[in-house]
């Protein structure tokens, strides 16, 4: 039987304004993965990966069908990234996000498989938690991902106050930056402000 409040066909990602490095107990510091803003539709019908555009994007990732069999009534915001060596490899990802001849898409995705890596819970048992407090919210994805327990499903881990250590360690390791989340703030599809900042090194 069909849920009686069906997910939302597309939620705009939150966005994030420009910032250097800081300290502040308010807010949660992550690791800014250099990938692709992809959000995780589960349904009963299967599952959705759509892109920051709204663009279907679940063809080209054969490796997630395992998402199919997830408890439906959930939406994820993540980032979809391919490792090297640990590292995302962009030029890696564009290749396989560019990829459409579904021989070739299964070819890559046992060559060079994606991760997906989730910081964000927007919808819950069909429920939206856009309202909830990002602390709230990313507690209730880390459980749900632990209990899913899959290798190509990672938990964005984050450490609270100390911006600045960790935007040192992401210089030196050579990634992307990192982004300081406000740990009260709600989902604001869309929309873009203070209470998430990207940092980037210099010389990006």
């Amino acid at each position: 039987m069909p849920p009686v409040h069906p997910l939302p066909r597309f939620i705009k990602p939150m966005l994030a304004t420009s910032g250097t490095a800081f300290d502040d107990d308010k807010f949660l510091f992550e690791i800014k993965w250099d990938g692709m803003r992809m959000l995780a539709f589960l349904e009963p019908a299967g599952h959705r990966l759509v892109n920051r555009h709204g663009i279907d994007a679940t063809a080209r990732y054969p490796e997630f069908d395992f998402l199919a069999e997830l408890d439906p009534g959930a939406i994820l915001d993540g980032e979809m990234v391919v490792l090297r060596g640990g590292k995302p490899d962009f030029a890696l990802l564009q290749s396989r996000d560019k990829t459409r001849s579904p021989l070739k898409i299964r070819t890559l995705s046992q060559a060079e498989p994606a991760t997906y890596i989730a910081f964000d819970l927007l919808y819950e048992n069909y429920v939206p938690l856009l309202d909830q407090p990002l602390l709230e919210r990313r507690q209730r994805l880390e459980c749900l991902v632990q209990r899913w327990g899959h290798p190509r499903l990672v938990f964005s881990h984050g450490i609270l106050g100390k911006g600045r250590a960790l935007f040192a360690a992401a210089c030196r390791q050579d990634l992307e930056g990192i982004v300081a989340k406000r740990i009260s703030s709600h989902y604001r599809p869309g929309r873009r402000g203070n209470d998430w900042i990207k940092i980037k090194p210099s010389r990006r």
